[in-house]
């Protein structure tokens, strides 16, 4: 389950197909050597009034660790504004 671990620390569970060596996985665990940013969008709810909640933005995350396979459960940091 996807939920917040701190202030500054998000914990993510990919889908089920991916996994470190799959090009989503290896592109996660790599993106800042790859020029990828990652950009964190957040509901607190599924619905809201009966339709699907709004995302909040929550700005540039970068990888941090992760866990398992298929699904990988990672570990992102928020990024300053300085990052």
């Amino acid at each position: 389950m996807d939920h917040w671990i701190d202030d500054t620390h998000f914990h993510w569970q990919s889908q089920n197909a991916t996994d470190p060596s799959s090009k989503r996985g290896d592109e996660i665990i790599r993106h800042a050597a790859l020029g990828i940013d990652i950009h964190l969008f957040v509901r607190d709810t599924k619905l809201t009034v009966g339709k699907a909640a709004p995302f909040t933005y929550d700005g540039r995350v970068r990888y941090q660790s992760h866990q398992g396979n298929r699904p990988m459960s990672i570990v992102f940091g928020l990024q300053s504004g300085a990052d």
